[in-house]
């Protein structure tokens, strides 16, 4: 009888020690819910066996608690973790990007109205008001151009302290990582250091893409990212960032070998912040090159015309100077000094050129675009839009990356705020006659002779007239010898400078632009239509305030139509630019809702499996509970019969 009733009292006994433990089970489960790796665990109590036709001995003491687990949907939390946390730093990158091009930086608004105001002022070139008000205009656009350029850096300068700060704290989760594998070394498959290690990991994956491997059997893992391995037996490698020169990309490192870590966009928050890194730094080169170009066209216009004092315009917008850096590895003495010939012949990515020398010469490259010119071993190199005088000799295998306009928007300045800088007039103004030194008109032409347009251009007509450039700026008469031939007289010498005929109605006279000048290369050309006589006269003098010719085209200079350019223009390529930002940044916005409900998803199914339900923990809690209460039970109903017993004794 006693036998029985200790059997009873040890079962009991055991029972309450293991609904104790599934009490202390189910509260550490609620206490932990929200802890990062936690896994839920479970107990499971196994009946302890004994002699056949015995009473049962109750359970095993201690009970075996489990860990509820599963690497492959704790893996797929990783993967949309690190996706998500990556769409949403690119997102904000982008969205920077597109503030920078709506808010004060408005390019296309302040560049629009500076031209549009050109146009105006050609119809009424002697209007002062209308002056101040384009004089007005270039400050604002400048500031425009001032505004997106800092914007741009300073979203960049973010970023650079958001990747170091980052990759800290991945150093420091990498360490952990090594730490928890050594101590799993030394406790297998500890449940507590499991949890550590799945919340490292959960934490690692929001600032990169990672995948595990197990090593051995105790619960350690290997970690790598992106094909480097991060961390194995020997520790964790450091990560490390580099940036070869300041402003370019930052490269990341891992371990003293420095193998690359290469992340994609989708990597976690620091693939990201790369590429939105790239993505503001690839703006801000093609904002410097509309900037550039804007400004080198301006002034070449500028110096295609008439100021008010009648003198040949001057820049009316300051610019920087191209930059050479040599590559790292040159062993030459060769260096490079380039000079713009044609800012609107640039990469209009804002790349600019990347030179290499080989034994068959020199090869330009525009990063990013594919195009590739073999440029020889000339002396200087002629390159779209540019001239680069070589001094030294090179190398094979030497390199120089030039960029032509190197911080240009947040350089752009109106280098005069005098209206009477701004070039309006025409170089040269046609009158009927002979144009007498103090200004008077004498026209005795028996046929007649006038203008019918004049442009700028690089190649003179066939069969035009062309006036050497040191003639330009003086006053030159058109002679007729009979009414199909003219000759083209300098009015300070005398002497005979060029000549031409006259068919089909019409001639055309071209005068070049000096040398040295921002005009060089160019030739102001004017048609002349009528139907002359042998001795009539037409004299060409220096433009005067009355003439806006040039302010006509300054201001087409904007919307002129250029193939091979982003939008098909200098303006096309402005509003190419902000609209592919604009609708980038709205695509990125819509990534990261998309990619927020794949986390969801990816956390509520690793949540069904290892997870703490409260509900499911409630009614266990009960269960445990009144099982406890039953063996308490059967604890104090032995007992009773004990103290009978010992009664009846």
């Amino acid at each position: 009888m006693t036998s029985g009733l200790n059997s009873a009292v040890s079962a009991a006994l055991s029972g309450l020690d293991v609904f104790s433990e599934g009490i202390n089970t189910v509260g550490n489960n609620i206490a932990n819910q929200a802890t990062t790796g936690y896994a839920a665990r479970s107990v499971n109590a196994q009946t302890a066996r004994n002699t056949g036709g015995q009473a049962g001995a109750g359970v095993l003491d201690p009970a075996l608690v489990q860990r509820a687990a599963d690497s492959v949907q704790a893996a797929g939390v990783y993967s949309a973790t690190a996706t998500s946390t990556a769409a949403s730093a690119l997102s904000s990158a982008l969205t920077a990007i597109d503030q920078a091009f709506t808010g004060s930086g408005n390019i296309a608004t302040a560049t629009s109205s500076f031209f549009s105001d050109l146009a105006t002022l050609a119809s009424d070139p002697t209007n002062a008001a209308q002056i101040g008000t384009v004089m007005a205009d270039a400050q604002t656009l400048a500031g425009s151009f001032n505004s997106a350029a800092g914007a741009l850096t300073l979203q960049n300068a973010q970023i650079s302290t958001q990747i170091t700060q980052q990759t800290g704290q991945a150093n420091a989760l990498l360490t952990q990582l090594a730490a928890i594998n050594k101590q799993l070394q030394a406790s297998p498959k500890d449940a507590a250091l499991l949890d550590q290690q799945q919340g490292a990991l959960t934490k690692l994956s929001s600032y990169m893409s990672l995948g595990t491997v197990p090593m051995g059997d105790t619960g350690a893992v290997a970690v790598m990212s992106g094909g480097t391995v991060l961390v194995d037996q020997a520790g964790a490698q450091r990560i490390s960032i580099s940036q070869p020169l300041p402003g370019d990309q930052p490269v990341l490192t891992a371990g003293p070998d420095k193998l690359l870590l290469s992340l994609s966009g989708s990597s976690g928050s620091l693939g990201g912040l790369m590429a939105g890194f790239a993505s503001v730094s690839g703006a801000g080169k093609q904002l410097d090159w509309i900037a550039g170009t804007l400004a080198g066209l301006v002034n070449q216009a500028q110096a295609q015309g008439l100021d008010s004092s009648g003198a040949t315009g001057k820049a009316l917008f300051q610019t920087v100077p191209p930059s050479v850096t040599p590559g790292a590895a040159n062993t030459g003495s060769a260096s490079l000094t380039p000079s713009i010939t044609n800012a609107g012949a640039l990469p209009s990515n804002g790349q600019g050129y990347t030179l290499s020398y080989s034994a068959a010469g020199w090869t330009a490259t525009v990063p990013g675009s594919g195009q590739s010119y073999a440029l020889g071993t000339g002396n200087p190199l002629t390159l779209n839009g540019m001239n680069i005088a070589v001094t030294g000799a090179p190398n094979p295998g030497d390199s120089f990356k030039i960029a032509p306009e190197p911080g240009a928007a947040a350089a752009l300045r109106p280098t005069t705020t005098n209206p009477s800088a701004l070039a309006v007039a025409d170089p040269y103004v046609l009158t009927a006659g002979t144009v007498a030194a103090n200004g008077t008109v004498t026209n005795n032409n028996a046929g007649t002779i006038s203008e019918t347009s004049d442009s700028v251009t690089t190649s003179p007509t066939t069969g035009a007239a062309v006036v050497p450039a040191s003639a330009f700026g003086h006053n030159l008469e058109v002679q007729f010898t009979s009414p199909s031939a003219y000759n083209v007289v300098d009015k300070s010498s005398g002497s005979t400078i060029s000549s031409g005929s006259f068919t089909g109605g019409n001639t055309n006279i071209a005068v070049a632009y000096p040398s040295g000048g921002a005009a060089a290369g160019s030739y102001w050309q004017v048609t002349l239509s009528g139907a002359p006589a042998a001795g009539d006269v037409a004299t060409l003098t220096p433009g005067g305030l009355n003439s806006g010719s040039n302010a006509q085209r300054m201001s087409g200079l904007w919307g002129a139509t250029n193939p091979s350019l982003p939008g098909g223009s200098l303006q096309g390529s402005a509003l190419s630019l902000i609209g592919s930002t604009g609708t980038a940044s709205a695509q990125a916005k819509s990534l990261v809702a998309n990619t927020a409900s794949s986390l969801t998803t990816a956390q509520s199914n690793l949540s069904k499996v290892a997870g703490v339900n409260l509900d499911n923990q409630a009614a266990l809690l009960t269960e445990f509970q009144q099982a406890y209460q039953a063996a308490a039970k059967v604890i104090s109903t032995a007992n009773s019969m004990f103290q009978s017993l010992i009664q009846v004794v």
